[in-house]
């Protein structure tokens, strides 16, 4: 019997289905680019991630319930708690700190810059970030690899169908094992839902105004690897003000990731409190995060033309 905080009986199943593999959370952020006309147009970096956080599948009940301790009931939206008081804001640090401890990994996919017609370039992204987060989870063998994904489930039930197809295409493929399970889930109804909302907003909110204080917790353990949605390579997520000490990746022990040299992330002091948060305001220009990441990928994909043109 699970916790009682799931009202979900067919996650319950399929929890049960997918033990005693661990069992991996996705949700998505974005920041769309600039419409002309727009006076921040060419100043700010767009970009679509997806954030998955892995937990052990016997622990799921126990970090539910503690997820809910540190929400103080049944729910939470990460945004709408920042834009509360500073008291939800230090709930926002808290939950944080609590996925972190809790969770086996956590992977973020991510596609930049976004451009051309929105609608139809967030849905590319979505597959795209999909496509190689599910790869990332997976490759790894034993009892504790994932293989069972759940994912927030999106208002637009057009884009939840892509999300089960690219899954179906990766394990008729081979390019997963196939028996990879995905299922969508509401975060009123599944409180671990809330660890992937959150991590991905910490996240979009470092790339997005070099502010590292939400995400700080986890680059400080090393349990964060950030990979090019495009090409599937590690990237770095440095401190924003550049003063970054690397930590190896994720373990061979660890399910779904190699251990590779190759998933170093940053892990950076708390930033300064001049870089201040806002309370909803427009994301401003000269952001330093991400325009490193996109420099990163920029020199991936020049280093794969190069190798090809030998």
């Amino acid at each position: 019997m699970s916790s009682p905080s799931l009202q979900a009986p067919a996650l319950e199943r399929f929890y049960l289905s997918a033990a005693p593999n661990s069992i991996a959370f996705i949700d998505e952020s974005m920041r769309q680019p600039a419409v002309a006309g727009e006076d921040r147009v060419g100043q700010e970096v767009s970009f679509y991630q997806m954030a998955a956080v892995i937990f052990s599948s016997a622990r799921l009940d126990s970090v539910r319930e503690r997820l809910v301790d540190v929400a103080g009931g049944t729910y939470w939206h990460t945004n709408r708690k920042f834009r509360g008081s500073d008291v939800d804001r230090g709930d926002i640090v808290e939950m944080i700190e609590a996925v972190t401890e809790e969770s086996v990994w956590n992977v973020i996919a991510v596609k930049m810059p976004m451009a051309g017609d929105a609608r139809r370039d967030i849905a590319r992204a979505r597959a795209l970030c999909l496509d190689r987060l599910v790869r990332n989870l997976t490759s790894g063998t034993g009892d504790e690899a994932v293989r069972g994904i759940v994912a927030d489930n999106n208002r637009d039930q057009k884009l939840n169908s892509v999300d089960e197809q690219v899954v179906d295409k990766l394990r008729r493929s081979g390019a997963i094992h196939s028996d990879v399970a995905f299922a969508h889930g509401r975060m009123g109804s599944e409180p671990l839902l809330w660890s992937a909302d959150v991590m991905s907003w910490a996240v979009q909110r470092n790339l997005a105004r070099d502010d590292t204080r939400f995400i700080e917790p986890t680059l400080r353990e090393g349990k964060l690897t950030m990979v090019n949605a495009v090409d599937g390579k590690p990237l770095k997520m440095k401190h924003p003000l550049g003063a970054s000490a690397f930590t190896r990746g994720p373990s061979s022990q660890g399910p779904g990731l190699s251990g590779s040299p190759g998933h170093d992330v940053a892990s950076p002091s708390m930033i300064p409190a001049r870089f201040w948060v806002d309370n909803g305001a427009l994301f401003a220009p000269g952001q330093s995060a991400g325009r490193d990441l996109q420099r990163q990928i920029r020199a991936l994909g020049e280093a794969a033309r190069r190798a090809i043109g030998r």
